[in-house]
């Protein structure tokens, strides 16, 4: 009787942890289905912006002295920019001409149809990467009037092409930008031509009198065509 007992103990035991292990695990496929159909705002713009730029390159250019903005809040930023002074912050680019001080080609930047339920937003700008540069992919991060732009851009040049990330991140103030700072980076060197910086190389700037006031984009002398390219004229930053 006792060894009968025992056994439906036993057997009674072993049923309560298989249950138990069940219900942890249907617990868990729960939670993440629902966290698949049901994402944070930290989670979509986090998986967006690792979609633009890898966490190394990130570093590598926060290495140089990029500013990153984090945060789910950013102001908006539609509006068209000059960078000017456009100055070279810094490089890793062995024997790179374009030492600290350098002053580039005003730089030019348009932002335009800024999400806040998917932290997306459009970007072209003029002497940043190439004369006309257009984003594949962006994201914008930040809180408060601080905002940091994370952008991918395929670039063309001596016969092949190269992809770059394109950061920038300031401070909204009015109709202008504070202390704007952009940051490019070869992500990609896979299919590039001669002559170009490669991968894991790049280039801090920033507006030297720390101000980008409002402009007209389409004033400047460098036609732009929205497209998923970026045109094949000299470049000042890659």
């Amino acid at each position: 009787m006792m060894k009968t007992t025992k056994t439906n103990l036993t057997m009674l035991a072993k049923g309560c942890a298989f249950a138990l292990i069940v219900g942890v695990v249907l617990q868990f496929a729960a939670c993440s289905k629902s966290k698949d159909i049901n994402p944070s705002d930290e989670e979509i713009l986090t998986k967006k912006i690792e979609d633009i730029i890898p966490q190394q390159y990130v570093d590598s250019l926060t290495k140089l002295g990029f500013t990153i903005n984090k945060g789910t809040m950013p102001p908006n930023v539609d509006g068209s920019y000059l960078f000017k002074p456009f100055t070279i912050k810094s490089s890793n680019i062995p024997n790179d001409p374009y030492t600290p001080g350098y002053l580039l080609m005003d730089g030019v930047v348009k932002f335009y149809e800024q999400s806040t339920s998917d932290f997306s937003i459009k970007m072209l700008g003029k002497n940043f990467i190439g004369a006309a540069d257009t984003s594949v992919v962006t994201a914008i991060s930040g809180s408060g009037n601080k905002f940091t732009i994370y952008g991918k851009v395929k670039a063309y040049r001596n016969g092949g092409y190269s992809f770059y990330a394109f950061l920038m991140s300031g401070e909204k103030d009015g109709n202008s930008i504070k202390n704007g700072i952009a940051g490019i980076i070869n992500i990609d060197d896979s299919h590039a031509g001669p002559n170009t910086i490669r991968k894991g190389q790049g280039r801090v700037a920033f507006d030297g009198d720390y101000t980008s006031e409002p402009t007209d984009f389409n004033s400047k002398t460098t036609a732009i065509t929205e497209r998923n390219t970026i045109s094949s004229k000299p470049s000042q930053l890659k």
